[in-house]
């Protein structure tokens, strides 16, 4: 018996069939490369044309074992895994620049940077996406589309300064009649859902705000974070520690109890390195992405 069974394992660890299958289910569904109409026609001409290069350089006729960095399929698997690779989609095309990922459970998520032209925060704003898949539950995971926290390394100058920066602090716009606060730098201004799996139109939510992922499916938020005193994205991503998502696999709930506490998948930034890799300084000032990183 034990040999039969050994024997029965090898087989289906041998079935490469078994294994693309895999791969192509949890990372390269075709459907998940089109865009959701909701987000195309409330998208602005910059964001338009920075989707329709992510879906040429998405778009490939094969997906072969040597572009996952394997020589077979099994492999493939395995090399994607513990790499903690995104799902391939028109946010997350072949060269997206991952700033943070993390893993809790049978929940991955990763984060990436909505970039602009010319590598600014605009508004004083950076927007993050942030991918959230299920890739192992049997049951339903619960994510909390609508609620995010991040860490935010604070800077202080000395004190021949004349002012001790407090990530923006509590400052006042000056020559207003009526004063506003500016928000402190870290504070997330919006987060909200645009788009899960392959859906075309709706992103559908339960009342409290929660997105219910089934194997595989992922769910996709937009961050809107506060970045008064930061100049260029690269800024922010030097100070940025960790971003935590409330997520809960409903599979671990006890028979015994009906609520479950919700789960945290924690995402540590990238460090300063591979920052200033990811970014290249020009002439005058201007910042440009570097390729190949």
């Amino acid at each position: 018996r034990l040999r039969a069974a050994s024997k029965a394992c090898g087989s289906l660890y041998a079935n490469e069939a078994a294994w693309e299958a895999c791969v192509r289910a949890r990372w390269h569904d075709p459907r998940w490369l089109d865009v959701p109409m909701d987000y195309y026609r409330a998208a602005t001409n910059e964001v338009l044309d920075s989707l329709r290069r992510a879906r040429r350089s998405s778009k490939k006729p094969r997906v072969h074992p040597k572009q996952c960095g394997a020589s077979s399929w099994s492999a493939a698997y395995r090399e994607l895994h513990r790499r903690n690779a995104p799902p391939r989609s028109w946010l997350t095309p072949r060269h997206a620049k991952v700033v943070a990922r993390g893993r809790q459970g049978a929940c991955s998520a990763w984060v990436l940077v909505q970039h602009t032209p010319d590598c600014r925060c605009v508004d004083g704003t950076v927007t993050l996406r942030v991918v959230v898949q299920n890739t192992g539950a049997a049951d339903r995971v619960r994510v909390l589309v609508d609620d995010c926290s991040l860490s935010w390394l604070v800077a202080e100058t000395n004190d021949n300064a004349n002012a001790i920066l407090r990530a923006a602090g509590a400052r006042e716009l000056q020559g207003r009649e009526h004063a506003v606060a500016v928000p402190r730098t870290g504070t997330i201004l919006e987060c909200r859902q645009v788009a899960r799996g392959h859906e075309r139109r709706t992103f559908p939510t339960d009342a409290l705000g929660n997105a219910w992922l089934q194997p595989l499916e992922w769910v996709a938020m937009e961050v809107r974070v506060a970045t008064d005193d930061c100049v260029h994205e690269h800024d922010f991503l030097e100070r940025a520690i960790q971003l935590c998502v409330k997520a809960r696999d409903c599979s671990t709930i006890s028979s015994t109890s009906r609520t479950a506490a919700t789960g945290h998948i924690k995402l540590a930034f990238i460090d300063d390195a591979t920052v200033h890799r990811m970014y290249s300084e020009l002439p005058g000032g201007y910042v440009m992405l570097s390729d190949g990183v």
